[in-house]
């Protein structure tokens, strides 16, 4: 087995002998705890990071293992989880940088607030349908009048925007209950393209890349179908021409409710206009919307679809256009769950 180099690894490890001073560390510790270019071999790992110095001296004193879950180990927002072991002649400290996961999470904080707020539409929606289904009911009424051609056209044109106004609220009002089964992601992706490039007719390039090792996963295909199919029509909203579509495993993904666990992460990548930033932080709520032809449902029905899965979606600024980062769970399909297409 081909031996690991320490200073490749992501974690930082230093050794602290007895008298708290640094034997040894490797490249990721050094970019934690001090300058670039700064040597910690012989400092005095208190004078470094009192919280650390603290915690060797009780490893020392004690003689056991010591862990200090998303700690500060400076006055900076660096935060780690740290675990601290006894070892002959003094500590061997192991520091996991987790600020990807503290952003993650405040990122999947947000989204749940946002969530409420959808619940909170939804009923509102369930509110409106009563009284928009009397005022359909009025413009029929007023259609079926003989001798007032302006009347009967202008009652239609409420018919058909009352319809508009309910099939968006029915849209956004569906309780994320579904029907789970074996589903093949890239199979549903594809779909997905061949439906909007034919919407397009030609005029929209879109690029697959898919990570062929990604298995049969456990999901609701039609709800996933549709949030693909919303952010595929985000990007064409925003004037894109060329969107490109990709997909991999992200190991110990700091995104999910339990961070030791994979996700599969879907990239949709568009040259379109982009979000302006006094939008970005609402993106997701409901009837907020970056685009003329836009109704602010399409980007809130998708987080709430991702939600119901565990997952998330993520907005990222691109130099020209944008990045929607979808983020699900990679819970396999077991031999005994139905298949499905």
């Amino acid at each position: 087995m081909a031996r690991i180099d320490p200073d490749e690894l992501a974690t930082g490890l230093v050794r602290v002998d007895d008298e708290g001073l640094i034997e040894w560390a490797n490249r990721s510790a050094a970019a934690l705890l001090a300058p670039v270019g700064v040597s910690l071999h012989g400092r005095n790992i208190h004078h470094l990071s009192p919280a650390l110095g603290e915690w060797v001296r009780r490893v020392l004193d004690q003689g056991r293992s010591l862990h200090a879950p998303e700690a500060r180990i400076d006055e900076s927002e660096t935060a780690v989880d740290a675990y601290l072991h006894p070892v002959e002649g003094g500590v061997l400290v192991e520091l996991h940088a987790i600020s990807e996961r503290v952003r993650q999470r405040a990122m999947t904080e947000r989204a749940d607030r946002q969530q409420a707020l959808g619940r909170m539409a939804r009923q509102l929606a369930h509110e409106l349908r009563n009284p928009l289904a009397g005022v359909r009911g009025a413009a029929q009424l007023i259609a079926s009048r003989d001798g007032d051609e302006t009347s009967a056209r202008h009652a239609a044109m409420i018919q058909r925007e009352v319809d508009r106004i309910t099939a968006l609220l029915e849209r956004f009002g569906e309780n994320g209950s579904g029907r789970r089964s074996r589903i093949n992601l890239h199979r549903i992706l594809s779909e997905t393209v061949e439906l909007i490039a034919a919407e397009r007719h030609g005029r929209l390039r879109i690029e697959q890349d898919f990570d062929p090792s990604i298995p049969e996963l456990i999901a609701d295909e039609s709800q996933l179908h549709q949030l693909f199919v919303n952010l595929l029509r985000n990007g064409v909203q925003a004037d894109a021409d060329s969107i490109r579509l990709s997909t991999r495993i992200e190991r110990n993904s700091p995104l999910l409710d339990r961070p030791s666990e994979h996700a599969v992460v879907i990239d949709f990548d568009d040259n379109g206009r982009g979000v302006p930033e006094s939008l970005r932080e609402k993106l997701f709520l409901p009837l907020v919307s970056g685009h003329d032809q836009g109704t602010g449902f399409g980007l809130a029905v998708a987080q709430q679809i991702a939600r119901h899965h565990g997952g998330l979606v993520e907005y990222q600024p691109l130099d020209a256009g944008s990045r929607f980062r979808v983020r699900l769970p990679l819970t396999r399909a077991s031999s005994t769950e139905p298949a499905h297409g």
